[in-house]
């Protein structure tokens, strides 16, 4: 995913995951942190999430997946 800086309130859809949380789903897909690698979102669909910002529960860096 890219790494984006923190994005204003209401402007985007942020997800903030506790400590050892992911998204996880019956996919193909994993999406990983652009900073430290750790697994965000496991097991997904391609196109599945698009337009989000999660928020790495390891570095705490916000990390955008966009549409494809």
């Amino acid at each position: 995913m890219e790494v984006i800086p923190k994005p204003k309130e209401g402007t985007m859809a942020v997800f903030k995951l506790g400590k050892e949380g992911k998204i996880e789903g019956e996919g193909n897909d994993n999406y990983l942190c652009g900073a430290c690698g750790n697994i965000i979102c496991k097991n997904v669909n391609r196109g599945q999430l698009i337009n989000l910002v999660f928020v790495c529960p390891n570095c705490g860096s916000y990390n955008f997946l966009k549409g494809i």
